[in-house]
């Protein structure tokens, strides 16, 4: 298709400057779901399986996230400084293949499998990292170049698992690199911490706190000058490590975004009134409040696992308290617990809390993400269908992140081929590819425009929409900004 054959098409077939106004802007929500592979929670269903058949669950996966009506997934690439993928920094996942540091045999890379199979269903798929965590109970034995095999003295055993001691210069580095190396060398749209900084604190035999055994490095760090009491020491050494993933990020790909799920509450009583046991901000070094104040952060996922009605530590009042917190206007998309469903909640409680999230839309563009796939993907007391049915009916874009990227897009050049059976399209001026990431296709189906299908940068082409009497197709950045739309009637 020539670049002049495109451009009298689309003379011939696109829609005059006032019928181009009357198309919506898409909607916007972002609708995702962590997928954990930790002992094997959601993928695979067991290690060492053969690598055709782990690569037909990770597909079904996807494809059953896209058809639930998701636009994101968060895929767990290192759970225990283990990898999901290809990396010469840490060994192969024993969740992969039965043994860490044990290829796949014939070699893949399930991050790259992932990235791409999300992709194609036009869903962005962030690469999902535990910072500090280093074996998560005594099952897998370490191996290859595991950190307790190379660095023992680094680590930490606390209660059944082994932890990376956040107190040493080498551990925090080593945290930021794995993720900068994903990201310098994998197409992921975002790169995601989970909640275990320093670890969640167990009792022992006197009902009190462990202390976690970090006192010869916070001794060093006395030593040489350092004024920091033990906590606020401790939170300096998450600190560093949250803002230099996110300074990293920057300066390898502006434009992907960095999320934490921390805990659901900054600190006990906050917001006054609420109470609370756990202190995020003491126990676990976690200061979320500071990284989202400070911009470290593109988006927040706290984990808001209650249900709306429980006393004091209710869903809509946590979040509405996060949306307090927000002086930079970064995303703030809660964790659900839909894993609880048939527990303690039934759908409709999941359901209720999507509507409390689009109810302050005028305060932050919504979304949220599921706790864990496993809910929808099983249809966890019809959680699955009844999403789909009332709160996914309507396909929706993330939302955009202007201060990753905010590029003005050209509409795109159009034409209908085969009879008017097929459309595509492509930028008249080809430098452009390089800054649009996704295609947004709306249909006009009975008088009303819905978003029909949402592509990767390399599909340029569909079959003409059942009963759509015009498209409309734009492109969209890297950060989601959504580029002049181009018209095209029956």
């Amino acid at each position: 298709m020539t670049r002049r054959l495109l451009f009298s098409m689309l003379l011939l077939h696109a829609g005059t400057a006032a019928a181009q106004t009357q198309v919506p802007q898409p909607p916007r929500e972002l609708r995702g779901s962590w997928i954990a592979t930790v002992h094997c929670i959601n993928w695979p269903s067991e290690p060492g399986l053969p690598v055709p058949r782990q690569q037909e669950q990770l597909r079904r996966l996807i494809q059953s996230a896209h058809d639930r009506g998701l636009n994101c997934l968060i895929f767990q690439a290192r759970p225990a400084g283990d990898a999901l993928y290809e990396s010469a920094i840490e060994p192969w996942s024993p969740y992969l293949t039965g043994k860490m540091g044990r290829a796949p045999e014939p070699k893949w890379d399930p991050l790259a499998f992932a990235v791409t199979e999300a992709h194609r269903h036009g869903m962005e798929l962030h690469a999902w990292f535990n910072p500090f965590r280093a074996l998560a109970g005594d099952k897998h034995a370490p191996g290859g170049n595991h950190i307790r095999v190379t660095h023992p003295q680094w680590t930490v055993k606390y209660g059944n698992d082994w932890w990376m001691n956040p107190g040493i210069r080498e551990v925090r580095e080593r945290a930021v690199q794995v993720m900068l190396d994903v990201a310098r060398r994998y197409d992921v749209d975002g790169i995601h911490m989970d909640d275990y900084f320093y670890p969640y604190p167990i009792a022992g035999a006197d009902k009190k706190a462990v202390p976690f055994d970090d006192a010869a490095a916070f001794a060093a760090y006395r030593a040489t000058g350092g004024a920091l009491d033990l906590s606020a020491w401790r939170r300096q050494n998450v600190d560093e490590v949250v803002y230099s993933t996110h300074r990293g990020l920057r300066g390898i790909k502006p434009a992907v975004k960095f999320g934490i799920s921390p805990f659901g509450l900054w600190r006990p009583n906050h917001p006054e009134g609420t109470g609370g046991g756990l202190d995020p901000y003491e126990d676990l070094a976690a200061d979320s409040r500071k990284w989202l104040q400070q911009g470290w952060v593109d988006y927040l996922t706290p984990q808001l696992y209650w249900t709306i009605d429980r006393p004091k530590l209710g869903f809509a009042t946590f979040y509405d308290w996060w949306l307090a917190q927000n002086p930079q206007g970064r995303h703030i998309w809660p964790g659900m617990n839909s894993s609880k469903v048939g527990d303690d909640r039934n759908a409709g409680e999941i359901l209720r809390q999507i509507s409390v999230l689009r109810e302050r839309g005028a305060r932050m563009t919504p979304g949220h993400f599921h706790w864990n796939f496993n809910a929808l993907d099983k249809d966890l007391g019809k959680l699955g269908s009844l999403a789909k049915e009332r709160a996914y009916n309507v396909h929706a874009i993330p939302p955009a992140s202007p201060w990753l990227s905010n590029v003005g897009l050209p509409a795109p050049l159009v034409e209908k081929y085969e009879g008017g059976k097929k459309v595509r399209w492509a930028f008249r001026d080809p430098r452009w590819d390089t800054h649009g990431r996704w295609w947004i296709v709306q249909a006009l189906i009975e008088g009303r425009w819905l978003t029909i299908e949402v592509t990767f940068r390399d599909r340029r082409e569909l079959d003409w929409p059942e009963k759509a009497t015009a498209l409309a197709i734009r492109a969209a950045g890297r950060a989601w900004e959504v580029g002049a739309v181009a018209l095209l009637t029956k």
